[in-house]
């Protein structure tokens, strides 16, 4: 089997502690621009996972964990630790993966958008989007992200979140995307929730599909301790449309570990 990598740049420089974010499938480190600009006193490094971004494609197939210990390593070489780790979507995945991983290097974590684990319908959903893809290519499936990610208002004011995704989504290799919806068919970190010791918040869009927010309830239930907050408005990709909001809620969690949310 191929060496699973990851890759990445700073978005920005600062002398505060160093945010980690973590783009969903068929983004890149791009997809924190916006999010990235708002975190004022932080560094920001933000990664591009596996066939994405300017990430090379594995030659085999692989799955969460096997990114979550090459995302390790890519940090500690290059000098980070106790980093706070934000993930939306896949890189929400990956994120509870890192902190079951290297517990030592998650000094906190925000997963937006995520679940521990998808339902059968769904595993066989990402099974035959993986196969589609492949034969098809990106085309059939930027239409259905941005319903998904984006709310009709700005689908309707065809602004710069919606040519990001459609730009997104046209770079994103066939096949490093399929090897993406191959991991996610499999990815099941249910069991080890309990391990997670690292202050964790929740984040959910408000009109995200409901299987997302089932996901964070089930999240919430069990990582003790952990909190949960809402961004209003938003669908799935809350830190692209709504990267104000999004990035106060990781900023203050960051820099001191509290927002105003509902604890678990």
């Amino acid at each position: 089997m191929s060496a699973v990598v990851v890759n990445g740049r700073t978005l920005r420089e600062g002398s505060g502690p160093t945010v980690v974010l973590l783009h969903p499938l068929g983004a890149g480190a791009d997809f924190w621009t916006a999010a990235a600009a708002e975190l004022d006193g932080l560094g920001v490094y933000a990664v591009d996972l596996p066939g994405h971004g300017g990430c090379p494609v594995p030659e085999d197939p692989y799955d969460t964990a096997d990114v979550a210990t090459a995302l390790a390593t890519h940090l500690r070489g290059l000098g980070h630790e106790n980093v706070h780790v934000v993930g939306l979507s896949l890189g929400g995945l990956i994120a509870l993966e890192l902190a079951v991983h290297d517990p030592g290097l998650v000094a906190s974590l925000v997963v937006a958008a995520a679940v521990p684990t998808y339902p059968q319908d769904w595993r066989e959903k990402w099974r035959a989007r993986a196969a589609e893809v492949v034969g098809s290519g990106m085309a059939p499936f930027v239409e259905p992200t941005l319903q998904l990610w984006l709310t009709p208002e700005a689908l309707a004011a065809d602004g710069p979140e919606v040519s990001y995704v459609r730009r997104a989504l046209a770079g994103t290799d066939p096949r490093g995307y399929a090897l993406a919806c191959l991991a996610l068919a499999t990815a099941d970190v249910t069991p080890r929730l309990g391990e997670i010791t690292a202050p964790t918040l929740l984040i959910d869009g408000q009109l995200d599909a409901p299987l997302f927010h089932d996901g964070a309830a089930r999240l919430a239930e069990a990582i003790t301790g952990s909190r949960r907050a809402v961004v209003a408005g938003a669908r799935h990709a809350s830190a692209l449309e709504f990267a104000e909001p999004f990035a106060r809620l990781v900023g203050d969690w960051a820099r001191v570990g509290h927002v105003e949310g509902s604890r678990s």
